[in-house]
């Protein structure tokens, strides 16, 4: 049961509304409590069905989830049961992320995302990599990537789904198991700028699972984001503070931020037999990815999926995927270079800087991919694999639950949990397709990690895949 003031705030907030009008004035979390309050007693009293943007408004089964970390997850599902689109909830999902797992997504970091459309069945890539920028430091990929994703499938408002994240960054929340786990493996805030040391150790030592977190500098970079777009972090006022890092390089790096676009390019693709797989292009090994999956699903040998590059150990990257009742689909694969953007932030902001781990080689941790039957087009696997061994586990992932549905994907987590032990892999595997056979879909998150996966809608518990292990 969720208790905590943030996701309580997080639920309200998705609701839009009134929720969204306190949020845009500034309002007091005395506020915001007297209206969810306001707001569950007006529901109880109401017998019709939610509006959409409402939690609740789709009845029964709504789509997939899992990510990396659960509060995540559990964002992207209520935007799922608001009528929202696999989209909207990666949006929703990311953003969370960057508050959540700051370790590993951020803000001024970047990534990838594989989209498709159920209309016409066609898979895109949207890519979103930092760039470098004149006089040190980059331009950040994040918000105009998931701008650009939300701007071509989403259908509820951009700030209603980056709203959660905002609250959660203002008012605080636990620290997660999985963002623990990565605090644990710094040791000690000695590495941490000062900005970091007061975030993750304000009292001296490294936060521990359970502790409060709060990040008030960066929930109000997230309000510039969410009132204004993702222009705002290109040519408005969080421009000015990337730009004016350098004061000698400002107008350049003005210009390069300016120019910075996320793009949407065609998949690589792969097909064996009645289906095709869906790769992003280079730099993030979809070639090598292609290759490997046509050998290794053409002779239904799973080792043979393994045979891709790995990136250099120590990427911090991490991965999530949304399904939606109507079979649109979203896996991305998010990164901030270095775990903790190499232990930099911003004083004005403070987001985490992105820190490469040295040329394109980290992009080699980011593998989301998708599977569909090129005949009936529906949607069979859409999977993440993130850190070092990133690509292989996911690719070995698919092929096992391609060819043995669930039992498949126990036998791959078991195989991976001998690898990178940073590697986080997730997705939906669906044997009889989607949105058609959802009944016989598996929704799984690494049991290396501490994330969730969820079947929103049509199962009770929230299981990852642990517990499918037992």
């Amino acid at each position: 049961m969720r208790t905590s003031i943030s996701d309580t705030l997080a639920r309200v907030s998705i609701r839009g509304g009134k929720a969204n009008l306190l949020a845009r004035g500034g309002q007091t979390a005395l506020a915001w409590t007297l209206i969810a309050a306001l707001g569950a007693g007006l529901a109880a009293c109401d017998p019709q069905k939610p509006a959409q943007g409402v939690v609740g408004y789709v009845a029964g089964f709504a789509g997939f989830v899992s990510a990396d970390e659960p509060r995540a997850a559990l964002v992207g599902e209520d935007v799922l049961t608001t009528g929202g689109t696999a989209a909207d909830a990666a949006v929703a999902m990311a953003a969370t992320l960057t508050v959540t797992l700051p370790s590993r997504a951020g803000w001024l970091g970047g990534g990838v995302c594989l989209s498709r459309n159920p209309k016409d069945k066609s898979v895109q890539v949207y890519t979103f990599l930092p760039e470098a920028l004149p006089g040190g430091g980059f331009a950040p990929g994040l918000p105009r990537g998931l701008y650009a994703l939300h701007a071509a499938s989403g259908a509820l408002r951009w700030e209603q789904i980056l709203t959660p994240a905002e609250n959660m960054a203002r008012f605080g929340q636990p620290v997660s198991r999985a963002l623990a786990r990565d605090l644990e493996a710094l040791g000690s805030p000695m590495g941490l700028d000062a900005e970091m040391r007061a975030v993750f150790a304000p009292a001296g030592a490294l936060l521990r699972e359970g502790d409060s977190l709060s990040q008030p500098r960066l929930a109000s970079a997230l309000t510039a984001l969410r009132i204004k777009g993702a222009g705002e972090a290109y040519a408005g006022g969080l421009a000015g503070v990337i730009a004016d890092a350098n004061a000698e390089q400002a107008d350049a790096r003005r210009a390069a931020l300016r120019g910075y676009l996320a793009r949407r390019v065609e998949p690589v693709k792969a097909a064996v037999d009645n289906e095709t797989a869906f790769f992003p292009p280079a730099p993030f090994g979809g070639e090598e990815a292609a290759a490997a999956w046509k050998r290794a699903a053409g002779s239904e040998n799973a080792a043979a999926a393994r045979a891709v590059p790995a990136a250099p150990a120590g990427v911090g990257a991490t991965g999530f995927v949304a399904v939606d009742r109507g079979g649109m689909a979203v896996a991305c694969a998010l990164t901030m270079g270095q775990m903790f953007g190499g232990g930099h932030a911003d004083g004005v902001t403070g987001m985490l800087a992105y820190s490469p781990l040295g040329g394109p080689a980290d992009a080699l941790a980011l593998l989301p991919m998708m599977v569909s039957n090129h005949h009936v087009n529906d949607l069979r696997v859409a999977a993440v694999g993130a850190g070092a061994s990133g690509a292989a586990d996911v690719l070995e992932f698919a092929v096992r639950g391609r060819i043995l549905g669930a039992n498949g994907i126990d036998a791959s987590a078991a195989a991976a949990k001998a690898g990178d032990a940073g590697t986080r892999l997730t997705g939906v595997v669906c044997p009889d397709g989607a949105p058609a056979n959802v009944a016989t879909c598996t929704v799984a998150a690494d049991p290396r990690g501490a994330g969730l996966s969820r079947s929103v809608g049509r199962d009770p518990d929230r299981r990852g895949l642990g517990a499918l292990l037992k």
